[in-house]
């Protein structure tokens, strides 16, 4: 699949209340819809300042479609600190819940994502992703899908590389420019983030750099890397990988010998190291290495 299938496909709002980096500590959700008595001392708290009850008394809100009451709870904990509130706040827009008048959606996907919530840090990459008309908008893309990546997020890891890969015709660019230092193209910096997202079991990832080690983009080609990474894919579904690794229309004799080849290899699917001119502190990138 193409990256820009899987930046058409929306964040669920679902995936919000799953972990994710708050500025503030995370939240726990309670269910507090069936507690007259629990609702009523979560609207104490949440009005003495508490956060996870102004977080939970949001949640509360939405769950019953009271979406302009669930802002303003949500709104308070993100004014704390809380980055998932901030994000809620953002998909309600997205979803046409409340009416964006003046651009609120963007502005509570900025403030989730400078406060650190990898989810919001990927829909704001994909924002500027889609909007681009220069590379400018590409950087700002690829800064923020390496901010979810620097946190283990595959779908960052995955984007970030697709993005180091992106053709980008004639590149040039100031000697101060650090964005387009920082993010030029860079096969090998590509390889290196997809294959962070394929050993994470991202399906897009391993098609992706099954096709990077058969053209030896960023990484020495390798037909028995390519195959290996190929089915990893197929055993997570993704259809291109299948219909590479269906062999039925090939002669016996080729798959015989194909599978003799295979047979003799003990090699297993690696990826590539950090390449060695990319400083290894910068974003925290030692901790990548580490992980």
């Amino acid at each position: 699949m193409h990256p820009l299938a899987l930046l058409a496909a929306p964040l669920l709002l679902v995936c919000a209340l799953a972990a994710q980096a708050d500025a503030s500590p995370p939240c726990p959700v309670n269910d507090i819809a069936d507690d007259p008595h629990g609702v009523g001392v979560v609207r104490d708290k949440a009005e003495s300042g508490d956060l996870c009850a102004q977080f939970n008394l949001g949640y509360y809100h939405y769950t019953h479609q009271s979406y302009e009451a669930a802002e303003r709870m949500y709104a308070l904990a993100a004014d704390q600190g809380n980055a998932r509130a901030a994000f809620e706040i953002a998909m309600m827009y997205r979803d046409n819940l409340l009416e964006d008048n003046a651009g609120q959606r963007r502005q509570w996907l900025e403030k989730s994502a400078a406060l650190g919530a990898d989810l919001a840090q990927i829909e704001l990459g994909i924002d500027h992703w889609e909007q681009r008309e220069n590379n400018d908008q590409l950087y700002q893309a690829m800064h923020w899908f390496e901010q979810a990546a620097i946190q283990g997020n595959t779908q960052g890891q995955y984007l970030l590389g697709e993005g180091y890969w992106v053709d980008r015709g004639i590149e040039g660019f100031a000697a101060d420019d650090q964005l387009a230092i920082r993010y030029g193209g860079n096969d090998e910096l590509g390889a290196y983030w997809v294959c962070k997202a394929a050993e994470q079991g991202n399906a897009d990832a391993q098609f992706a750099i099954s096709e990077a080690y058969s053209i030896g983009r960023g990484v020495p080609a390798s037909s028995i890397q390519r195959h290996l990474w190929l089915t990893k894919a197929g055993e997570n579904g993704h259809e291109e990988a299948l219909t590479w690794l269906d062999e039925s229309g090939t002669a016996w004799y080729t798959r015989l010998e194909t599978w003799a080849k295979r047979q003799m290899s003990d090699e297993v699917a690696t990826c590539p190291a950090l390449p060695s001119k990319q400083e290894s502190d910068e974003a925290g990138l030692t901790a990548i290495e580490a992980s």
